[in-house]
């Protein structure tokens, strides 16, 4: 079983989205039958309407069993003391696996704690940085540390990858959780009813809601229920909060018609007060139109059957569809006459189409299709079964760079069945800090590259102990496999047929050894919509160095292929060689070979203006969502795991035959990339290209990473 805390910043004695949001999140996590929640409130309990709704699995640690360790008179946790909290609900209820945090405060304390980092998993509603301030010192150390990170939605996911270099594998979309369980109130036909339900912020529309309801003496056809939350910055808004109270006494005191106003009401109670309605009004100013966070109100107002009214934003049109009927552009409408003429549309295909969305957004939120989601994203491993049931595996990797093994470790991260301790080398040639050695309960050596890690282990092998060695390209054609004792080893692992049969003929290593991985891709983050302009897209990665990556016969073919259908681009998408000490600089011609290619894309009128240079970046699972067809053209690779991601989103791909390449991608290369123009000109214009895109993305599953971590255990 394992033990969960739940630590926000939020104050669990209100209602408004944050808090329902908390509740529902204890909620889930107790779906998780091997998960025991813990929530640690961070505010005194003044208020048990949320409480109360709580499942009888989750264990509370209250505000009082931790004020001891804060300052007299304190009113809140504070994050310097969360350490110390988290600290007492083990004392209280057993050491914790994880905690999920929401709230800058708390993070920023607890990613910076070695004893709490790996068992953190983050919560953030906000994605999009603000450019004008460094960023938060905790999402520097989590990215760093690729603590799991959940998010609301796809394009707040995307915005962590490609604004905030966040990486994909770990960054799991977890929309607002609903649960159907509200007892709803029949809905009168007459009359039609408009809910709001929330806080009273004034930048949530209250002043055009407020409006509204001015006009509703006159319309005996038309009501309006509130269902109010906490006031939000009233100290801020003195003539806004002051008007409001006067409305709020003429509703409670019956001067104001058809109008309805509750407070402290129950989760459930305001739900079933909600389920009233026939529309919701969600609207905002647009203060909030960059937001990428997915409103609860809407998800429950859906869940309930009620169409929501909304603002005319990105994010909205992505979760509703660009046809839903409800939309207001508050710059250039009036929103008063607006919602009239919407509560007027009941009964009509529009509200019956409204209807229908709502039906299909809720779904997408149930509980029990989530439940999932945000179990694995607090587990933080595969729930693939890596390791027999009852073994476990004590892994030794021995490496002097990591960069390719992130996706697998993150496959593994906290698997209690698997524990994997690090042996630094220095550079390939040299260990350290300290001599290497390998420690009594390690079952397996693991030596990612096979450099001089894998020449000492396999000259001291332990007895009793397996040693595997992954080779690649890079040290295949240097004095390393000559040197390494392949009788010690175990299992070699090559990345294609092509290295294969060199370790066979030039070393001597026992074939049945041997067994082609090639470097692993995540499938599943790959599986994105193109855009628009991907058909008529090329893509490169990588030019460094110039005579392995071959820049000029990439750009050559371009030309060939911009000759005949000028509506092709390229994408370069790669670090510039005059970043490279070691390309730059180095004592050979490549620095003009290079100047030579840049001098041509800039003066030849085929290409002036069809080749962009992207920056080099992490959020390549975004990137290739621009690319219709990869180019590969380098005189060598291993396996060139970008063709196989470019692939895997359904790019197509032109491939020079360099040596291996047809083991990997046979029907993508090509002796002459010339040859392939015609091809790619066919493939921008197929009317079968999706199903073609699709084949070309099962063709590369065989390399998803969960497949490779289970090879891996097997061996």
């Amino acid at each position: 079983m394992m033990r969960v805390a739940i630590l926000g910043e939020q104050n669990f004695s209100l209602i408004d989205g944050s808090t329902i949001w908390l509740l529902n999140v204890c909620k889930l996590i107790s779906l998780q039958h091997d998960i025991e929640p813990v929530l640690v409130l961070s505010h005194p309990l003044t208020n048990d309407l949320l409480a109360k709704e709580l499942p009888e699995r989750v264990k509370i640690v209250r505000f009082e069993e931790i004020s001891h360790l804060l300052a007299p008179g304190a009113d809140r946790l504070d994050a310097a003391s969360a350490s110390l909290a988290l600290g007492v609900a083990e004392r209280l209820h057993g050491p914790l696996d994880r905690v999920f945090v929401r709230g800058a405060r708390f993070l920023e304390s607890l990613v910076h704690e070695p004893d709490w980092r790996q068992r953190v998993v983050a919560y953030t509603p906000e994605t999009l940085p603000d450019l004008t301030r460094p960023e938060p010192a905790w999402l520097l150390a989590a990215r760093e540390a690729r603590i799991p990170l959940v998010v609301q939605s796809e394009i707040a996911k995307q915005a962590m990858e490609a604004l905030s270099n966040y990486p994909a594998q770990v960054v799991h979309v977890v929309p607002p959780i609903v649960f159907d369980d509200a007892e709803r109130e029949p809905r009168a036909n007459s009359p039609v009813r408009l809910c709001y339900s929330g806080k009273i912020d004034p930048n949530y529309g209250i002043d055009w809601l407020l409006e509204f309801c001015e006009t509703l003496p006159d319309q005996s056809d038309l009501a309006a229920t509130i269902i109010a939350g906490k006031d939000s910055f009233r100290a801020r808004h003195p003539e806004f909060f002051k008007k409001f109270d006067v409305f709020r006494s003429d509703v409670l005191s019956g001067f104001v018609q058809n109008v309805e106003y509750h407070s402290n009401l129950s989760h459930a109670e305001a739900k079933a007060q909600m389920s009233k309605a026939h529309f919701a009004f969600c609207l905002r100013h647009a203060k909030y139109d960059d937001v990428i966070e997915i409103s609860t109100k809407i998800v429950e107002f859906s869940s309930l059957g009620v169409p929501p009214i909304l603002n005319d934003t990105a994010l909205n049109r992505s979760l509703f569809g660009e046809d839903y009927p409800y939309y207001v552009d508050i710059l250039s409408e009036n929103v008063v006459e607006r919602l009239h003429e919407i509560m007027a549309s009941v009964g009509t295909e529009s509200y019956e189409l409204a209807q229908a969305r709502t039906t299909e957004i809720a779904s997408q939120f149930s509980a029990s299709k989530l439940s999932d989601k945000l179990g694995t994203a607090i587990r933080g491993f595969s729930d693939a079964a890596f390791v027999d049931e009852g073994s476990k595996r004590r892994i030794l990797i021995a490496t002097h760079e990591r960069k390719f093994l992130n996706q697998f470790l993150d496959q593994v991260r906290g698997d209690p069945n698997i524990d994997i301790v690090w042996q630094h080398w220095k550079t390939t040639t040299q260990y350290g800090p300290q001599a290497p050695n390998v420690p009594p309960d390690v079952d397996t050596v693991f030596c990612e590259w096979a450099c001089e890690n894998a020449v000492w282990h396999s000259h001291n092998k332990r007895q009793g102990t397996k040693l595997i060695v992954r080779l690649h390209r890079f040290e295949a054609f240097r004095d390393f496999p000559a040197r390494i004792n392949w009788e010690a080893v175990d299992a070699l692992i090559v990345v294609s047929e092509y290295f294969r049969d060199m370790m066979v003929e030039d070393h001597g290593v026992d074939p049945d050894r041997i067994h082609i991985l090639p470097q692993y891709i995540d499938w599943d983050q790959l599986q994105r919509s193109k855009h628009p302009d991907a058909n008529f897209t090329l893509g490169l990665v990588g030019i460094n160095p110039f005579d392995h990556k071959r820049f000029d016969r990439a750009i050559d073919f371009f030309a060939k292929l911009r000759q005949k259908d000028p509506r092709f681009q390229l994408a370069v998408r790669s670090v510039m060689p005059w970043q490279i000490g070691w390309v730059w600089d180095a004592d050979n011609d490549d620095k003009v070979k290079f100047e030579n290619v840049f001098n041509r894309i800039f003066a030849d009128p085929v290409l002036q203006g069809s080749v962009r240079f992207d920056p080099a970046g992490p959020d390549m699972e975004e990137w290739y969502r621009g690319i219709g067809t990869i180019l590969s053209s380098s005189d060598t690779e291993g396996c060139h795991t970008s063709v196989m991601e470019a692939l895997a989103s359904g790019s197509d791909a032109v491939v020079y035959n360099w040596p291996g390449a047809r083991s990997l991608f046979d029907e993508h290369v090509e002796d002459d990339m010339a040859d392939a123009v015609d091809r790619v000109i066919a493939f921008a214009d197929d009317p079968a290209q999706p199903e073609k895109r699709r084949a070309f993305s099962q063709s590369m599953k065989q390399y998803d990473v969960v497949k490779f971590t289970r090879d891996f255990f097997q061996l």
